[in-house]
């Protein structure tokens, strides 16, 4: 099985100017063949499918070294019935089914047209999956329960549907990412008999975010201009939480859900590094300087004294990194835990 059997005939590559433009190809077959055959990530969509250019990527064939990777954790044996959420190009569930049987395999797209794509690529191929247009999150009852669940979306928030739609002693296979730390660190889940789930964090990884839980921002500027925030300075500013991957980012992401952060740059060629909650409307600027760092915060939340507590937390716990920490999903909702489920951080 090669993948440019699911490939589709336009791809998405970065421009020189900064977005990502269309590779045809009719166009250039030479390089559109090499893209294929290579261990890199296929941008297949941008935007949502908007424009003719774009900037965000929103689905993709996953680097074949990394689907391997996953399709190994999950522990697939022949016979298991197992759903897939996000089909994509249909290479994934393409794989499961060499495994399981196409019989046994269930993928769920949101997008209706990447979900036509891939049922036809997997009809041609030989793997006449079943292909689910509709929302990831929800799962798929009709053809539970499931030995496997394998989701090719990081996540923030485990729907509960994937640990009911999963037999008991099952697995749920994920990235997941807190609103900060939104890439993804694999997640595999172990279902049990009483309606929970739980497990630990493994290797990082690169995946886009459910659509339904993409992180929702408040715009950076709000009421700075009439003052109403409350100032402060402050002598310590966490670096490490607002660098990419890194283990305070991860940490300090997991005790403060539902905050997000980035950066300005101001007219002196300084930044501001930005915290917000969309629920709260809740904001918090700070300003780097040499000495005293300027604090600024606006709504319900005191953002920046949260981060400053978590950052402080995760240096007095020794500086976990994300394989100490694991998470538990109940019917009421789901927390993290460091080392064992007893120590619950959220």
């Amino acid at each position: 099985m090669n993948r440019r059997q699911f490939i589709p005939d336009t791809v998405w590559v970065w421009g020189d100017d900064g977005w990502m433009i269309p590779l045809r190809r009719e166009d250039d077959p030479g390089r559109w063949g090499r893209l294929c055959d290579s261990d890199e990530a296929i941008v297949t969509q941008v935007d949502d499918g908007a424009g003719t250019r774009g900037v965000q990527p929103t689905s993709s064939s996953s680097a074949p070294s990394v689907m391997r990777h996953m399709i190994n954790a999950l522990d697939v044996e022949p016979g298991m019935r197992v759903l897939e959420i996000g089909t994509g190009t249909g290479y994934n569930a393409a794989m499961l089914a060499e495994i399981a049987s196409a019989v046994n395999v269930t993928t769920v797209e949101v997008d209706a047209g990447i979900a036509d794509h891939a049922r036809q690529a997997l009809n041609a191929a030989g793997f006449p999956v079943t292909v689910i247009t509709g929302d990831g999150a929800a799962g798929y009852p009709e053809n539970a329960p499931y030995d496997r669940v394998i989701v090719t979306a990081s996540v923030s928030d485990v729907p509960y549907a994937w640990v009911v739609q999963t037999a008991a002693h099952g697995r749920v296979l994920m990235p997941w990412g807190s609103d900060l730390y939104s890439g993804g660190v694999l997640l595999t889940l172990t279902v049990g008999t009483d309606g929970t789930a739980d497990g630990r964090f493994t290797r990082a990884v690169a995946f886009m975010r459910l659509r339904e839980q993409r992180p929702r921002h408040v715009p950076w500027r709000d009421d700075e201009g009439k003052g109403d925030y409350l100032q402060r300075a402050t002598g310590v500013f966490p670096h490490e939480v607002f660098e990419a991957g890194s283990e305070a980012r991860f940490a300090v992401g997991a005790r403060l859900p539902g905050v997000t952060d980035g950066r300005t740059r101001n007219e002196d060629g300084s930044h501001t590094f930005r915290l917000s909650h969309h629920e709260t409307g809740s904001w918090a600027a700070c300003t780097p300087s040499d000495d005293e760092h300027r604090v600024r915060q606006h709504g319900p939340r005191r953002l920046w004294d949260e981060l400053e507590r978590a950052y402080a937390w995760w240096h007095d716990s020794g500086k976990p990194g994300p394989t100490r920490f694991g998470l538990t999903v109940t019917p009421e909702g789901q927390h993290v835990w460091l080392d064992s489920p007893a120590n619950r951080i959220t």
